[in-house]
């Protein structure tokens, strides 16, 4: 009796075979009722988690751009509410120079009345002393020449009426 002991892999033997599909089919079973639902319930878990953690993402990145958005409108107010300030500032400026400036003006015309009356009256004065001593010399002068005619008194009114005449 001849036997074919040489092994051929493309010819396995049925047993074989049978024993390789039922181990097969109860691992497949047993990973199926043991491992198959915890790695779907953790696949699942997973997926969700990256579901919820780019909605987050999203939102995150939504509601930093209104935060942007509204930081921008600070700034441009906060700019323009700057820009009024120094246009206030620089109107109150310009106001209280031509209130000042006016109030130089005003006491320097005061001033200019001031002297112009002190000017007028210190004329008036110096005319006033000058018709006097005019009178007196004049008395003095005519009193040499005609000493025999008339008195001190008389020569007075008598120039004080040529004067007013003149």
């Amino acid at each position: 009796m001849e036997t074919d002991s040489t092994f051929n892999i493309f010819s396995p033997e049925v047993q074989v075979v049978i024993l390789t599909w039922v181990t097969f089919f109860i691992v497949l079973a047993i990973l199926y009722k043991f491992t198959w639902k915890p790695i779907l319930t953790a696949l699942n878990a997973r997926e969700e988690y990256i579901r919820r953690s780019l909605e987050e993402a999203d939102a995150a990145r939504s509601e930093m751009a209104k935060v942007t958005e509204k930081c921008n409108q600070l700034v441009a107010q906060a700019d323009q509410k700057a820009k009024e300030i120094v246009a206030q500032a620089r109107k109150g400026a310009y106001e209280a120079a031509k209130t000042i400036e006016q109030k130089a003006r005003e006491e320097t015309q005061i001033l200019l009345e001031n002297a112009q009356r002190e000017i007028n009256a210190q004329t008036e004065k110096a005319q006033a002393i000058l018709r006097t001593e005019s009178v007196e010399i004049a008395v003095a002068l005519a009193s040499k020449i005609i000493e025999e005619n008339l008195d001190t008194e008389k020569n007075r009114k008598l120039v004080n009426e040529l004067i007013k005449k003149l």
